[in-house]
């Protein structure tokens, strides 16, 4: 090495490392899954109004969402079974309902599905994915004209402890 090369590969070497920290960290901030923003934001704040207008729809209906989720299957999926009652509390039958469920802990973790009807009032569905703790359950359900969203909460124990607390929203969500 010449003489006096020193400053210039010095200089070099603390820029390269600033960038290459620099991508690091965008790197862990871009994959934390439990920073989330949610999907379609600005989309969503444009329809505000049609939005309370679907939830004052489903508030007018009566009806009421409960939701658990226990262990599911020997894979470690666990089970969502959403219960929808009317106003009388009698089970919502034949209708079409789907989920978006996420774990508040992994809030970037989406899990959507299609739950079939297992008994009157009674939709189930294994989740793709088991995280212990408190998870937000949307629920949108369709019969015929009627159009149902809510917003439910369900704590899920550690894999392995079959219980659960239910959280029973009546119409509305928290979208």
């Amino acid at each position: 090495m010449k003489p006096g090369m020193g400053w210039p590969i010095g200089i070099v070497a603390i820029l390269s490392i600033t960038v290459i920290a620099n991508l690091v960290v965008m790197r862990v901030a871009n994959n934390d899954p439990s920073f989330a923003i949610e999907p379609d934001y600005y989309k969503k704040a444009v329809a505000f109004d049609s939005t309370i207008a679907e939830e004052r729809r489903s508030a007018t209906l009566g009806w009421t969402a409960t939701s658990t989720i226990v262990a599911g299957d020997s894979a470690g999926r666990p089970m969502l079974t959403v219960t929808l009652l009317d106003a009388q509390q009698r089970p919502v039958q034949g209708a079409t309902v789907s989920v978006v469920a996420l774990a508040n802990i992994r809030s970037n973790d989406l899990v959507s599905a299609t739950l079939t009807e297992v008994a009157p009032g009674r939709y189930q569905s294994l989740l793709a994915a088991h995280v212990a703790g408190q998870w937000e359950v949307r629920v949108d359900a369709v019969r015929g004209t009627d159009h149902f969203v809510a917003s439910t909460r369900t704590d899920v124990a550690a894999a392995g402890t079959p219980t659960t607390t239910d959280t029973i929203h009546q119409g509305g969500s928290e979208r």
